[in-house]
């Protein structure tokens, strides 16, 4: 049996008073070896959380919702892209790939700073449902993907392709809550921009070969326009050969 200093030294190991090693010190200094430290101390709890995924009853349709998101930073290199009001407080994801797809290689959506960051080389149908809030940046890597981008609310909008797919469809409309600056940067694609009517524009396109067609009629760049009315849009487009259609301005715009 534990004489009393021994016991007293046990109690100050359980408590935690003491460590494993200075316990062992103490009890070798009486000549004996603690038969309570012999076995090995029991490791730490630790976890990390999961990442969210959350798929529909198809495994090839995935679907996400986000709270907390100011900006997107997406990248879609072919399909189709849709951006559309949603009713709920979320941002809310649906994608969509071709039945062969090898699920091993779909790509993953992650958040970091209230962005959420989805990157895809694969073709894809995404849908994007966007909560009734002002929202930060948007920045759009189209690729060869078609977009039809009716609902923005946000204060920065990047939307850039690179392919030369002249049926490639980009159709955007503005918004009026609030002002806005979108920067579309195209090869060939042609873009459909409509500007509510009572949306104020202001802006500039201009074209690396030093010619444009906007609403069909030829233009010299850099063509500069501006339309009164509320909200100013800050409009920025920088293309090669795009031909471009601005709906809701035709008899508004002007060259400065």
């Amino acid at each position: 049996m534990a004489r009393e200093p021994q016991k007293r030294l046990i109690e100050l190991y359980e408590k935690g008073v003491l460590t494993k090693e200075e316990a062992r010190a103490c009890f070798l200094e009486f000549d004996e070896e603690p038969d309570f430290l012999v076995e090995e101390e029991k490791p730490r709890l630790s976890f990390t959380l999961p990442s969210l995924k959350i798929f529909s009853s198809s495994k090839l349709k995935q679907d996400y919702a986000f709270s907390d998101i100011e900006s997107l930073f997406i990248s879609v290199s072919e399909g189709k892209l849709a951006f559309v009001k949603n009713k709920a407080d979320q941002v809310q994801i649906q994608l969509v790939y071709p039945q062969q797809t090898n699920q091993a290689f779909l790509p993953q959506i992650y958040v970091e700073n209230k962005g959420l960051h989805f990157a895809s080389n694969l073709p894809c149908q995404m849908t994007v449902s966007l909560p009734d809030q002002w929202m930060s940046i948007l920045n759009l890597e189209l690729g060869r993907a078609d977009a039809r981008l009716d609902y923005l609310p946000f204060e920065d909008v990047s939307i850039h392709s690179a392919t030369d797919k002249k049926q490639q469809d980009i159709r955007i409309t503005a918004m009026n809550h609030m002002s806005q600056h979108l920067f579309l940067q195209l090869v060939e694609a042609p873009i459909y921009l409509q500007v509510p009517k009572h949306q104020g524009l202001r802006g500039k396109v201009e074209s690396s070969v030093g010619q444009l067609v906007i609403n069909k009629k030829k233009k010299t760049s850099p063509y500069f326009c501006e339309k009164k009315g509320d909200n100013l849009l800050h409009l920025h487009i920088k293309t090669v050969t795009s031909p471009i259609i601005v709906k809701g301005v035709q008899h508004a715009i002007r060259i400065l």
